[in-house]
């Protein structure tokens, strides 16, 4: 089984090609070897920006057992559920097919909740490390933390809240757990106070570009890591929020600008205004001149 402590770096995230009636498995498997050859060190499967929430039953099987295979060993799996009586069932069966550990998304803002899902897969699948994704409708203090990190199988935390002060009491509040952050626009700030992984979503149509601005956070080159972040993430996620149900919308029209193929998405994501695609348009077609210019980069594609 892979060491959790070992999944520090940038975490990819495959987003699901789907067809008109399911999802397309060759697509999604190209999208994972990409990632993978592009240097992530952790892929998580069918995240919230591959569209969890509209998969169905067996559409996350089949994603979950495609890019398993697709990873081929290489770096650690992990499996994206939402925190539900299904949950249980899904990771131990996960664990079956090879996955290295669970992030669990939560759907109720009672930690006492939470804890009974987290204790719920701990027994169902013993020893598979999981991760909480901390995001709304879930905000906890340093107490309820301590309280859900009672489960020894609990291993790191993801941060979906972007909140300087709230990372730094939860951070303090249990020292053994290790932490992700799920955007990459606060990736200067939280890598400050010891963030040690990203999740960023340019990893799905530019992967060496996040690596390009961690290797500067680790040589401490902050003015590089800056212009890395502010010429290309912080207008992307800018977009990405600029209006309701467009984020995953964004993301795939810059893996299309990249020459990603996409597949389609589902509702509730909306598709692009023109000036939106042309906005994605500049900022991707910049990720190969303007930026590696900027901070003395190698060429990103």
């Amino acid at each position: 089984m892979s060491d959790p402590c070992a999944w520090h770096g940038i975490w990819g995230f495959p987003l699901t090609p789907f067809t008109e009636h399911g999802i397309d498995a060759e697509l999604l498997a190209q999208a994972t070897d990409r990632q993978v050859a592009g240097g992530v060190d952790v892929l998580c499967a069918c995240g919230l920006i591959a569209q969890l929430e509209q998969l169905s039953t067996t559409e996350h099987r089949r994603c979950t057992e495609t890019i398993i295979a697709a990873a081929a060993g290489r770096i650690p799996v992990l499996i994206t559920v939402m925190a539900t009586p299904d949950a249980p069932g899904i990771a131990a069966a996960a664990a079956e097919h090879g996955a290295a550990g669970i992030v669990l998304v939560p759907r109720s803002p009672d930690p006492d909740v939470t804890l009974k899902v987290l204790r719920d897969i701990a027994e169902a699948a013993p020893g598979l490390p999981q991760v909480l994704y901390h995001r709304h409708p879930l905000r906890l203090a340093g107490d309820q933390l301590r309280r859900l990190a009672d489960v020894p199988e609990l291993a790191w935390v993801k941060d979906g809240h972007r909140d300087a002060r709230l990372f730094r009491r939860l951070r303090g509040a249990v020292e053994r757990l290790r932490w992700v952050s799920a955007w990459e626009d606060v990736a200067l700030a939280f890598w400050a106070m010891g963030c040690e992984a990203f999740a960023p979503a340019s990893t799905a149509y530019a992967p060496q570009y996040a690596r390009g601005w961690l290797a500067a956070l680790q040589r401490g080159d902050l003015a590089g890591a800056r212009a890395l972040l502010a010429a290309h993430a912080y207008p992307m996620v800018d977009l990405r929020l600029s209006r309701p149900d467009i984020d995953v919308s964004v993301v795939k029209e810059a893996m299309r600008v990249s020459s990603v193929p996409t597949g389609l998405t589902r509702p509730p994501a909306r598709e692009l205004e023109d000036a939106e695609c042309a906005r994605v348009r500049e900022l991707v077609n910049a990720l190969g001149r303007d930026i590696s210019r900027r901070v003395g980069q190698p060429n990103l594609p």
